[in-house]
């Protein structure tokens, strides 16, 4: 048992290393465990090795002046996107006949694999938001910003919905939260698991959007009629095209990619000198 505790100790501090280093450093870390006698002394190397600082990753050189930049940019895609794109969506599939409803249906497609590249690429090209909030913090600057953008483009149309403000407000909060464990777990070297909780955090904050609605209680809207009376591939249809999840899509993803793409900053250069005289 404890043998078993301490591999699975190594096994997650080697998963905070480069995937180039992590087989040769577990299989240092374990010859070392081998070597010492007694188990308590082997628990306790292998528990001071899981509870450790991660390995820092190389550092990257600061540039103010390019960050602040990227910081601005990310404020501009994510005050349009968000704005923008349900517009235009309504425009492509606002109407539904036997003679619409095919090319439709690769409209919802299209929608679904634009938010993810569109994420990814955004996420490429302001990469030096990360040197100005915390990764764990991405979450809350991405979804943050949105909701508020948002918020203010209906409340200048004179919108006053209670329902509606209180269903955008657990979406907010859903999305920060799920984005939030999300980034912790890519940042423990647990990719998988990482993506996972962006899945869910998808789904789950997109059903916050929609929570005073028919859709959140899995209503197809009539859309049956245009599926042999089947609900499910008609409830199908109506999630996959819906505008708000193609936009949770790209926030989540977004925000991901942002995180994984995190560089450390170098140290200072007066500890750094301190470091070499001691």
């Amino acid at each position: 048992m404890i043998r078993r505790l301490c591999h699975t100790f190594l096994a997650g501090a080697a998963r905070r290393w480069p995937a180039d280093l992590r087989a040769e450093m577990l299989a240092e870390w374990r010859a070392e465990l081998h070597a010492l006698p007694g188990m308590t002394r082997r628990l306790r190397y292998a528990a001071s090795l899981a509870v450790s600082r991660p390995h820092r990753e190389p550092a990257v050189v600061v540039r103010p002046g390019r960050n602040v930049v990227h910081a601005v940019l990310s404020l501009a895609l994510l005050a349009i996107v968000p704005v923008l794109y349900p517009g235009l969506v309504v425009r492509l599939s606002n109407l539904y006949s036997e003679d619409t409803i095919a090319w439709q249906v690769w409209v919802g497609v299209g929608g679904l694999v634009a938010a993810v590249v569109l994420g990814i690429i955004c996420a490429g090209v302001t990469t030096g938001v990360t040197q100005l909030v915390r990764p764990v913090l991405v979450p809350l600057w991405t979804i943050g910003a949105a909701y508020a953008v948002m918020l203010a483009v209906l409340l200048a149309q004179g919108w006053h919905d209670r329902a509606r403000l209180i269903d955008m407000s657990c979406w907010a909060a859903s999305a920060v939260v799920l984005g939030a464990l999300a980034a912790m777990a890519a940042r423990a070297g647990r990719a998988a698991l990482s993506w996972g909780v962006v899945a869910t955090g998808v789904a789950v904050s997109w059903w916050f959007w929609y929570m005073h609605s028919t859709m959140s209680h899995f209503d197809a809207l009539g859309m049956e009629t245009f599926f042999g009376g089947r609900f499910l591939p008609a409830y199908a249809f109506v999630v996959g095209t819906d505008a708000m999840l193609h936009v949770n899509i790209f926030l989540f993803v977004y925000a991901q990619v942002l995180v994984l793409r995190h560089r450390v900053a170098p140290a200072p250069v007066a500890e750094a000198s301190s470091g070499v005289v001691a």
